[in-house]
């Protein structure tokens, strides 16, 4: 058999990550781009070759990522006009008989997993990774009928869900031309690729493979944290570089990380899991514990990090910051805090700004949610924010305002 060649989904837009304005693809978790762990990932489950499908944004870091272990060649998807539309690109690209894995650049599993689903794929003819959800899930599903794939139904309606298996977006072809002939036909349609799909399931048996490890995705903003919680449990190595400056009056407790350049001064605690990027200052009598603090950010005095995701260049100082994600570039002034908790108990929704007037509300699942700040914003000494607000890039607070309705970028 031969070694499948890996097509890389990256081309999209986004457009259900605001408020937060760095493409998906590229947004940075201990240190790197997302696309690069993804890469990383596919490297490790034994992929040699892979072809990313990449826009304007991400094209120039994507052809960075190649190396002698994983060569990649890109083409660009000038509109983000759907997967039919990215994997027409790659028609030409592909031998009649190379077998190929179509993931999505935002998915993440266990790279040993995946190394197996590789393994398996080798004796079908294609082959569908699926997981078993225990409560509802806002995409597709598969309809199974033993270890065949007989349908995929995208986003039924709560209860309606034909199995409790996920689709996940990793999908093998030993032919792949005989499902791009069936993608052609599809035209423009927004459904061409799971319409093909579902031809291709009635001329073919596609097989079922069963995954219960994690996955996480990065659709919307609020899954910054998940994506921050999957990285701190099974991606963190506990390490304090040798160029770091810690103060022996710090406190360090469990797996931490603390980069190159990154200073802990005296009276602050680290609790783990935690990540410290290069460049950060973590300043006296402050408190991390499970956060990723990215690059250059600055921890002041007296602030708390709890569970929350901190971007490069952020300035804190005397601030709590609970289950939120700053962007990058975002200074909280003294004294601002974010809530995180609904008095009456129930699932914090995200809201985000609406050209309408009302909010749009996001569910999210979480019993826990502050704030989800965009690149550049700027809120004055002592504000409040209240659970799930977002709030837009480059966007602006009096001091001591409370912050209860979501904020539009620049405002």
């Amino acid at each position: 058999m031969k070694t499948p060649i890996f097509v890389v989904l990256a081309g999209g837009i986004g457009k259900n990550f605001a408020p937060l304005i760095t493409p998906k693809t590229v947004f940075p978790f201990f240190g790197q781009p997302l696309i690069a762990h993804t890469l990383e990932m596919i490297r490790e489950a034994g992929a040699r070759e892979a072809i990313v499908i990449c826009n304007q944004a991400n094209e120039a870091i994507s052809q960075k990522l190649s190396s002698k272990y994983l060569k990649l060649q890109t083409v660009v998807q000038d509109e983000a006009l759907g997967q039919a539309d990215a994997l027409k690109l790659v028609f030409p690209m592909i031998e009649e008989n190379q077998p190929i894995i179509i993931i999505n650049a935002v998915d993440l599993i266990e790279p040993l997993a995946l190394k197996n689903f590789v393994k398996k794929a080798a004796s079908t003819y294609a082959q569908i990774l699926g997981m078993r959800v225990s409560k509802y899930f806002l995409g597709g599903y598969l309809q199974i009928d033993g270890d065949r794939v007989v349908g995929v139904v995208e986003k039924p309606k709560p209860g309606e869900e034909p199995s409790d298996i996920a689709n996940l977006l990793f999908h093998y072809f030993s032919r792949p031309h005989d499902f791009f002939a069936l993608l052609k036909k599809q035209g423009d349609k927004d459904d061409a690729y799971e319409q093909a799909l579902a031809k291709l399931m009635k001329q073919e048996k596609v097989s079922f493979l069963a995954y219960d490890g994690y996955w996480q995705k990065l659709k919307q903003a609020h899954h910054v944290l998940d994506m921050t919680k999957l990285f701190l449990t099974h991606k963190l190595r506990h390490k304090i570089d040798r160029q770091a400056q810690v103060d022996r009056r710090a406190t360090i407790e469990g797996p931490v990380y603390i980069a190159a350049g990154a200073q802990v001064l005296a009276g602050a605690v680290i609790k783990g899991p935690a990540y410290i990027g290069p460049g950060v200052i973590v300043g006296n009598h402050t408190l991390i514990r499970d956060s990723i603090i990215e690059s250059g950010s600055v921890i002041g005095f007296g602030s708390e990090v709890a569970r929350s995701y901190i971007g490069p260049n952020c300035s804190l100082h005397h601030n709590f910051i609970g289950d939120s994600v700053l962007e990058s570039e975002v200074n909280p002034s003294y004294g601002t805090c974010t809530a995180n908790l609904r008095f009456d108990g129930a699932k914090v929704k995200m809201r985000l700004a609406h050209s309408g007037g009302a909010d749009t509300l996001i569910e999210t699942d979480k019993d826990k949610l502050g704030s989800i700040m965009a690149r550049g914003v700027f809120l004055g000494v002592n504000c409040s924010i209240l659970p799930g607000i977002s709030i837009g890039a480059e966007a602006t607070a009096y001091p001591g305002s409370v912050i209860n309705k979501a904020v539009a970028a620049d405002n």
